[in-house]
């Protein structure tokens, strides 16, 4: 998804640097130097000529993801109508005919002048108006999934990253790399979200908030690889017990699944982060079986644990060990799922996102 276009003034020596996983600009190379807003706030004025309804909806929706971040900095999305212009002072988001998807201009300023003077100055998020998008959370509309369209809000999120400061990732899974398969799904609704990793360069950026700000999710998505400066995402598998392979993948309901023989064990993998401040220690988990792509504890529970530590500067992807039931029907369609923190042990800023699915086929 190569979405970016840099617009540098002043500009003597800009070098992406990054710490565990995210990436940020430095001025002169040097790590004292971080390309930023001054403060703690900016506004983002969306051009209602381009964005309108259900679009605006998305795109205001795209930001708030990225505000669910534990920095203190916040993007304060407002409206505007009439004509639009880069270079004029202000953060605009709008649509017109370009090439790539969606682009950030970036304008900011290095230099040297009796002291260093550095930092953001305007940054326009454009997405491409040629497109076919779609502001439904929906999966049967998102093109990742079962549907055709892209996801407004998607984009939105990933050049609002740039907004903050933040660089492409290529090396984890993460929402500066491949935005399209940056996910929370259960059942019928799959959010976009910031993620872990451009949670981590928001913090390096702007430091921590003050208020609690804790949370911990699963994904089935993965990183598979790069694609140039973008990390490479598909979803997660289900491996042998030995995990020297993968089960036989197998479509159902139109998304990825595995045939997984009963009485065997298998290992379901799944991707969990920490998209807080702190690192947090022994949490429970619980491995589902459900008849629906809606994992709940309302479903049958076959297997769980704890997961010892999960860290907020890198994504952890893991396979765990779990026994199919014997008593399951052959050739039936079941949904292998988790949940983390299953005994709400950890007070949460969201707790919609401790869900995760891969389909399966009983053989």
């Amino acid at each position: 998804m190569k979405q970016i276009r840099f617009f540098v003034m002043s500009l003597l020596l800009v070098a992406a640097q990054s710490a565990f996983s995210a990436s940020w600009l430095e001025c002169d190379g040097d790590s004292g130097k971080k390309m930023r807003w001054g403060g703690n706030s900016t506004s983002a004025r969306i051009n209602t000529t381009s964005f309108s309804g259900s679009a605006l909806t998305a795109a205001q929706r795209g930001l708030s993801a990225t505000n669910a971040n534990p920095s203190p900095f916040v993007i304060n999305a407002t409206t505007e109508t009439g004509g639009v212009s880069r270079g004029n002072g202000q953060n605009e988001i709008y649509a017109k005919n370009i090439s790539p998807p969606g682009v950030a201009q970036m304008n900011y300023h290095c230099y040297w002048f009796f002291g260093w003077h550095y930092g953001l100055d305007e940054v326009d998020i454009v997405l491409d108006s040629e497109r076919t998008w779609t502001s439904s959370t929906a999966k049967s509309a998102n093109f990742t999934y079962t549907g055709s369209a892209r996801p407004i809000d998607s984009v939105i999120t990933h050049e609002a990253g740039h907004l903050l400061g933040l660089m492409h990732v290529n090396w984890e899974y993460n929402v500066m790399g491949d935005s399209w398969r940056h996910h929370h799904a259960n059942g019928t609704q799959a959010n976009i979200y910031f993620g872990e990793d451009a949670s981590h360069g928001s913090r390096v950026l702007y430091g921590s908030q003050n208020s609690a700000f804790n949370d911990v999710s699963v994904t089935h998505w993965r990183r598979t690889g790069a694609d140039g400066e973008y990390s490479s995402h598909g979803r997660v598998r289900v491996r042998n017990n030995a995990n020297t392979a993968t089960l036989t993948g197998i479509t159902i309901n139109g998304e990825p699944g595995f045939r997984v023989t009963r009485g065997t064990l298998v290992r379901p993998e799944f991707t969990l982060e920490n998209n807080g401040k702190s690192t947090k220690s022994n949490i429970g988990f619980g491995i589902y079986v459900s008849s629906n792509d809606f994992i709940s504890t309302g479903d049958r529970r076959i297997a769980g644990g704890t997961f010892g530590s999960l860290s907020p500067e890198d994504v952890h992807t893991t396979t765990i060990p779990v026994f199919i039931p014997s008593d399951l029907t052959a050739g039936k369609d079941y949904w292998l799922g988790i949940i983390i923190d299953e005994d709400n042990a950890i007070s949460e800023v969201n707790e919609s996102n401790n869900q995760a699915y891969i389909p399966i086929r009983i053989q």
